[in-house]
């Protein structure tokens, strides 16, 4: 389905910029925008209820998030970034456990790791990234990897890497970063980490942690506050322990103001996966590669390998093309506010840098 203009009228992108770099950050639609003005002012004005309309908007977040990657709504904790989910998984490991990741795998991921590894003696084990289900063995206890790579767009054998992680006995880590809303998550992971300002065209400090049940007592919750709580808005002092009976007991205190406007992106992305709005910035990602003589993406992220790639994305800037450079290479990302103009026009502007870098 093509992206209806009531859609694309909901964003403002500068005149005479063509955005295609919402791998770096998303465009907020309008209705975000308008509630994080409205929460502004009467946050100045000390007149608002920070319960219901700011704090009880991360449940409007976690449903709409469960929504996306087809999982039940318990599943969902909400965290700041994608760190603090994989830090928590990382501070349960102990020197019993092995871990494989991708070579090159985003910091996020690899650094909570690396420091279990420092400080409880968790092996560590980083093989290439296309070799990754090759190297799961019967040592091997968790499985650690971006599902759609931020520096390439190239995405992970995803239910390959899960079936051999279970018949090893490994659990499975997934960064859905830059895979959601586009790719599908398999909901067999037993952790999915998520920052939601990207693709998710939400504020910075929204992201999400999704734990399979199985996990809800295996994990503890060192992060454990009062919002973590079973009744997080009736008591706030004293004992005992009485955590959410659900994957809330891993949510984090919510920086309000982000969170009242992502539940507004999060609700619009739910309604437009539905109507299958989101197929289009695919198909424009498909064309953009297509044009260039590149392999066609799984994600919405087209990389693109050219010589001097920070002189080319200046260059692509002063054209009126904004993209970002990662690992070397130029890199273009399309959303619901891209159109078939916007991709050819990058197309024609990156085509002769392309030529240049393509061996004789």
């Amino acid at each position: 389905m093509a992206v209806p203009d009531d859609i694309r009228a909901l964003f403002a992108p500068e005149p005479g910029c063509t955005y295609l770099d919402s791998a770096t950050y998303g465009l907020p639609p309008r209705p975000t925008v308008e509630v994080m003005q409205r929460a502004l002012e009467r946050w100045q004005r000390g007149t608002a209820d920070w319960v219901t309309e700011w704090d009880v908007r991360g449940e409007a977040c976690r449903t709409a998030f469960a929504s996306l990657i087809g999982v039940e709504a318990q599943r969902i904790a909400l965290i700041p970034s994608a760190s603090v989910g994989v830090g928590l998984v990382a501070a349960n490991l102990t020197e019993t456990d092995e871990v494989v990741v991708p070579y090159e795998e985003f910091n996020s991921v690899l650094f909570p790791l690396l420091v279990a590894a420092h400080h409880h003696g968790v092996t560590v084990r980083e093989v290439p990234f296309d070799d990754l289900l090759d190297n799961i063995r019967p040592s091997t206890t968790l499985v650690a990897f971006s599902l759609v790579r931020s520096q390439s767009g190239e995405s992970a054998r995803q239910r390959e890497v899960l079936d051999e992680a279970q018949r090893v006995g490994a659990r499975t880590l997934i960064d859905a970063t830059h895979a959601v809303p586009f790719v599908g998550v398999d909901p067999r992971a037993d952790f999915v980490v998520c920052a939601a300002y990207k693709h998710l065209l939400s504020p910075r400090g929204v992201a999400f942690l999704s734990v399979t049940k199985e996990q809800w007592d295996r994990i503890p919750a060192w992060l454990a506050n009062w919002r973590s709580a079973r009744d997080p808005y009736h008591v706030y002092y004293g004992g005992p322990l009485d955590q959410a009976p659900s994957a809330a007991r891993f949510d984090v205190s919510l920086a309000w103001l982000a969170w009242a406007g992502a539940a507004e992106s999060l609700s619009l992305l739910a309604d437009w996966q539905a109507a299958g709005v989101l197929n289009e910035p695919r198909a424009l990602a498909r064309r953009l590669a297509h044009q260039l003589g590149l392999h066609e993406p799984e994600s919405t992220i087209v990389s693109v390998p050219v010589e001097d790639a920070e002189t080319v994305r200046v260059e692509l800037a002063a054209a009126g093309v904004k993209a970002a450079v990662r690992a070397g290479s130029v890199r273009l990302s399309t959303h619901v506010y891209n159109t078939v103009q916007d991709v050819d026009r990058a197309a024609q502007a990156l085509k002769r840098y392309v030529a240049a870098a393509t061996p004789a």
